[in-house]
């Protein structure tokens, strides 16, 4: 028996890509394209291992590397990319036994913990899992510290008058009052998906916040993934309110960037409506389940809208590791040298020349 891993080259990229269409942990945002335009827009390099058995893959893992002086880092999703989850990939594993399937999910993430610190000499690695890897332990027995993270998926599978039914009657009464009051919902293109982006800009300075992820990375991302985008916007008088951006992957429609709070009053709130519609174009339209991604944490603000159309709980765990130095860089560096940053950047941005 031969395991060898090896970093993937561009000639590789549609093995890779079958590798993610066919495995359960596989995402969109493991895609080869999808992982090369991250690449490019968060100043990182892309290490995408494959762990090779016997001639046959059985794993995949995007790895993302930067530095920051002397500390290297390891991300899977990288920072300021908009991503929630990525992760390793498993191969081949859907009808392997329990015993069988944990024992090459451990000497796959043997490989690629070796890699990670002989190769790469990190000494911090943040990695968050699909959620449908449910099984963290591999990394918890190698020291990483695991953490839940949680995401809300509405079941569609009962139909568009039984979910309006469950709705409870403010909500209902809600939307049915956005309609009447002219709120258009629209399925969009390129120039409702960069007004989202616009408003969500406008949210965040309103908030004392800057955005992270930059333009030009949602641009190229809908340049090549059109296919798998979904723009849902509502209008008031023919004007872009607010909006969500989704993807449409395998069976689910995923609330992924959006619903930004309306530049100026608007009553009913028309988020309630935004995602109403766009559950029921995902029923409409043979998906099996409406997920609203990292909308399920502990502040409730995240929650209100994705909370009302009573979902399911989608559990998925981050796993970090890091080194003494590390900690201390990460603890000076969230507390002191980030939000002068980001407060740098802020007056930078929005500073009103008169």
């Amino acid at each position: 028996m031969t395991v060898e891993i090896r970093l993937a080259q561009n000639n590789d990229a549609e093995e890779w890509n079958s590798i993610i269409s066919q495995s359960p942990h596989g995402t969109i945002f493991h895609e080869w394209d999808w992982l090369k335009i991250t690449e490019r827009h968060t100043q990182t390099k892309l290490y995408p291992l494959m762990v090779i058995k016997n001639g046959d893959p059985v794993g995949v893992f995007p790895l993302f590397f930067q530095k920051k002086g002397s500390i290297g880092m390891v991300f899977s999703p990288p920072p300021h990319a908009g991503l929630f989850y990525l992760g390793p990939v498993l191969s081949g594993v859907d009808s392997l036994r329990q015993e069988k399937m944990e024992n090459i999910y451990i000497g796959l993430q043997k490989c690629f913990e070796n890699f990670i610190i002989n190769d790469l000499n990190a000494q911090y690695v943040h990695i968050s899992l699909s959620p449908a890897l449910q099984d963290p332990r591999p990394f918890k027995w190698s020291g990483y510290r695991i953490q839940p993270n949680f995401d809300y998926a509405v079941d569609l599978s009962s139909g568009v008058e039984s979910l309006f039914s469950s709705l409870d009657r403010k909500q209902r009464s809600d939307i049915k009052r956005a309609k009447e009051r002219e709120m258009i919902f629209e399925i969009g293109g390129e120039k409702e998906y960069e007004k989202i982006l616009d408003l969500m800009d406008i949210r965040y300075a309103q908030q004392g916040k800057i955005v992270t992820v930059s333009k030009s990375y949602f641009v190229d991302l809908f340049n090549t993934y059109k296919n798998n985008i979904l723009v849902s916007s509502i209008k008031v008088d023919e004007e872009v309110v607010t909006g969500t951006i989704h993807i449409k992957y395998r069976d689910t429609v995923f609330n992924w960037q959006g619903n930004p709070k309306p530049t100026k009053p608007v009553t009913p709130s028309p988020n309630d409506l935004l995602i109403w519609e766009s559950i029921r174009y995902a029923c409409e339209n043979g998906f099996t389940y409406y997920t609203t991604l990292s909308a399920a944490g502990n502040k409730r603000l995240h929650t209100y809208y994705a909370a009302k159309c009573n979902p399911a709980l989608i559990v998925r765990y981050t796993a970090t590791k890091k080194s003494l130095v590390a900690g201390i860089f990460e603890k000076g560096y969230v507390r002191i040298i980030k939000p002068l940053r980001e407060k740098a950047k802020y007056f930078g941005q929005h500073n009103v020349i008169q």
